[in-house]
């Protein structure tokens, strides 16, 4: 008799932690965010820099889950004023989402700032509205690249 209870009580705890368990579905998609690109315009890609008698910005944009964000500020420059921290570095990882075609937002670890598209340039804007201008850096091969690719060519090309 002393020995139902006992097998009443194993048999209870595996049915309750079997029930617990979540099936797994082997057909499951990855989300968008773990993919390798996820970038939707891809002239985003690259390094965008912005730089002022103040200090500079730089971001560096992979993909959308793939953002460095990087400022630095000469603090007496900024604020006009001397101040007792004369510099100031942030350095943080990133995400972006776009708001439509022409503007996205990136989001650091502390802060969330909201630009317009216009070419090779990343407006910044915020209620004030316009905040700064970041300009995307080219390598050399890039630029060539580039200024090949928008030449109207007219006859033929020899060697």
């Amino acid at each position: 008799m002393t020995k139902l209870p006992f097998i009443f009580l194993i048999s209870t705890t595996v049915c309750c932690s079997c029930s617990n368990q979540t099936a797994t579905n082997k057909n499951k998609e990855t989300s968008p965010i773990h993919k390798g690109n996820t970038t939707k315009y891809n002239g985003l890609r690259g390094t965008w820099v912005r730089y002022n008698n103040a200090g500079f910005t730089r971001i560096e944009i992979r993909d959308t889950s793939n953002v460095l964000y990087y400022q630095f500020l000469d603090r007496k420059a900024d604020l006009g004023k001397p101040t007792s921290d004369g510099f100031w570095y942030y350095k943080s990882r990133a995400t972006m989402g776009y708001w439509d075609s022409s503007a996205i937002w990136i989001g650091t670890d502390k802060f969330r700032f909201d630009y317009k598209i216009k070419a090779d340039t990343l407006i910044e804007f915020d209620k004030m509205g316009d905040q700064g201008t970041f300009i995307k850096v080219q390598t050399n091969q890039e630029k060539a690249f580039k200024d090949f690719n928008a030449a109207d060519v007219k006859g033929d090309i020899t060697l």
